[in-house]
């Protein structure tokens, strides 16, 4: 069997509201607009299902109001200040404020409109720029992370 993985789907009871959280909230650029479906640049999709649709058929429902708690959605930006600040001051319900994770990395947590969890973390570039700028060697940064050591040099773009 030859098969490519090709995007992760969302269903959504409300494709408009979700559109715009995604698209003007999250500034994600949509790719094709095909009514009922949405796809982003980076693969994701919204589809807004409807009855007559197999897995709607199979699954008895077109929507699950509570969201999906064994799916998280992740995105990253080079400005997790700019981010958190964002995500604070909107309505959205938040799981968990700015936390380092074991590895290092900051991230935030929280639930779009239709109650998906979404995650903003900062890249794993900023991740380490941040911790040699804090005095950590690549070694140290490395052995925090998990990363190997050649890629925390690729990172910090030594020896390139």
């Amino acid at each position: 069997m030859d098969v490519n993985f090709h995007s992760s789907v969302v269903f959504c009871n409300d494709l408009p509201k979700q559109r715009e959280f995604y698209e003007k909230f999250l500034g994600q650029k949509v790719k094709q607009d095909l009514g009922g479906c949405i796809v982003f640049q980076n693969g994701f999709t919204l589809w807004q299902l409807e009855e007559k649709y197999p897995i709607s058929r199979e699954l008895g429902y077109t929507y699950e109001p509570i969201g999906n708690r064994n799916l998280e959605l992740c995105f990253e930006t080079e400005a997790i200040e700019d981010s958190v600040e964002k995500v604070l001051l909107s309505d959205l319900r938040i799981l968990h404020n700015l936390e380092e994770e074991e590895w290092g990395q900051y991230t935030i947590r929280f639930y779009d409109p239709e109650g998906n969890l979404v995650e903003i973390g900062e890249s794993l570039r900023t991740m380490v720029k941040r911790m040699q700028q804090s005095g950590l060697g690549i070694d140290e940064i490395a052995k925090k992370s998990g990363l190997h050591k050649r890629m925390v040099e690729n990172l910090l773009e030594i020896n390139l």
